[in-house]
């Protein structure tokens, strides 16, 4: 039997937002790695701000005997440097509606939602972390996005 892929089509689509983020200026770099995230100390590969994809849990509702409605949620973790800000007034808050526009306008991440359309992103949590080489703002974004997986197939 094939294995139907889901998962992996969407999380390449999220990276594609953020690749996008990135050419637009907003991002310099974003990493995809299947642990937990950790910008304290994950490497910012070209700088702040970046951004971390993880591991995304898995929700599932049999809409029938045949057909199982899956809801992969990825967190994804932004961070940025305060003391690289330009404008430090408002550069948090253009990143996070960059961020939620570029996911926003991609509601189906290209149609690797195929089972139905991604609610709207929004952000889960924000705020400063920090240990004593180095402080941090943070926000996460949360994308859902939602497969059919149709049994036997």
């Amino acid at each position: 039997m094939a294995l139907t892929k889901l998962g992996s089509p969407i999380k390449t689509q999220i990276l594609a937002v953020l690749q996008s983020l990135v050419s637009g200026g907003y991002l310099n770099s974003f990493v995809s790695l299947d642990k937990t995230p950790d910008p304290l100390n994950d490497t910012a590969i070209a700088g702040y701000p970046f951004a971390i994809v993880g591991m995304s849990p898995v929700d599932s509702v049999m809409e029938d005997q045949a057909t199982n409605l899956r809801t992969y949620r990825y967190d994804i973790l932004f961070a940025l440097d305060p003391a690289t800000l330009a404008n430090p007034n408002t550069d948090v808050e253009d990143l996070i509606d960059a961020a939620l526009n570029g996911f926003d306008t991609a509601f189906t991440l290209n149609g690797a939602a195929v089972g139905a359309t991604v609610p709207p992103a929004r952000v889960t949590g924000s705020g400063p972390i920090s240990t004593s080489t180095k402080n941090l703002l943070v926000f996460i974004v949360r994308i859902e996005a939602r497969a059919l997986y149709q049994i036997g197939s």
